[in-house]
């Protein structure tokens, strides 16, 4: 089988065996979102075809690729969801020869009534340890936060503070001392605090701009205190103190989103690597392949 998670941004693809060990690995930039209408099998021939020509003929995906402007659009199952109802609205799609399908994202609504929506979080979900935990945050361009109730998908809301952080940096007054990598961890927990400081975030992002000024914050360290202050501002509304939360993803960044629920007060655990992986694993094992 081929396992591919098909992101926004990127595409990771999986060779795994009829015993579920991965054979062979490879990724690329190819995201659902820079493919054109009707040119979605030409990119996987692309990206795997010389798989497909040695002999695998099943295709599983997740992520943007089931979206409205993706391969085919996967309709959305609504929460709270367990595992056997986002096996159940698995969709199939032409894909010549080969027998290609796509997992469903989920949909649900806020606490105030305000729709949600993810693609591919759900597969990691299903591949994780968070039937464990109640509270697990999926952190990301849009960071997911997801409650729990055993092994169900009850509810979920989505941040955009990854989306923010690179608008920040690309289009605002802070664009000239915010280009280096966040790679200071001290200058990240300088951010985190002033996140718990009173002041809405605005105000808070213009310090950015005046410590550089007046020497009070590195240039090298103001990507990393940029972090850290949208974070931990996020953070904040998620109100965590006294909580215990996993979190899944890529584990440069779940390492700072940890420090950030340490300031907050929670606990917090990390999924290993491969989580999507796992989750289409399962989806497969379930199917009626």
């Amino acid at each position: 089988m081929i396992a591919i998670n098909w992101g926004t941004s990127n595409f990771r693809a999986y060779k795994v065996d009829a015993a579920g060990n991965v054979e062979a690995a490879r990724s690329s930039v190819r995201g659902a979102v820079s493919i054109q209408p009707g040119k979605f099998l030409e990119t996987l021939l692309t990206e795997v075809g010389d798989w497909i020509g040695a002999g695998e003929s099943r295709v599983l995906m997740c992520g943007m690729v089931g979206a409205r402007n993706g391969w085919k659009e996967a309709p959305y199952v609504s929460v709270p969801a367990k595992r056997e109802q986002i096996v159940g609205a698995v969709i199939r799609v032409d894909a010549g020869g080969l027998d290609a399908r796509i997992v469903p994202g989920l949909k649900g609504v806020d606490a105030n009534g305000i729709p949600e929506v993810m693609r591919g979080e759900e597969t990691e979900l299903l591949g994780s340890e968070c039937a464990q935990a109640t509270h697990v945050c999926l952190p990301g361009t849009h960071t997911k936060w997801v409650r729990m109730e055993g092994a169900t998908i009850s509810s979920f809301s989505t941040s955009m503070t990854g989306d923010l952080y690179k608008a920040i940096r690309e289009s605002t007054i802070l664009r000239a001392s915010t280009q280096n990598e966040p790679t200071d961890m001290d200058g990240f927990a300088a951010g985190v605090a002033r996140s718990q400081q009173e002041g809405e975030l605005a105000h808070h992002l213009f310090g950015v701009r005046t410590l550089v000024l007046t020497g009070g914050l590195k240039e090298d360290s103001a990507s990393s205190y940029l972090s850290g202050l949208l974070i931990g501002h996020e953070v904040k509304g998620m109100a965590v103190e006294g909580k215990q939360v996993h979190l899944i993803g890529d584990s440069t960044l779940c390492a700072w989103y940890r420090e950030a629920l340490h300031a907050y007060g929670a606990q917090a655990t990390v999924e290993p690597e491969g989580a999507a992986l796992r989750g289409l694993l399962l989806v497969a094992e379930a199917l009626a392949w």
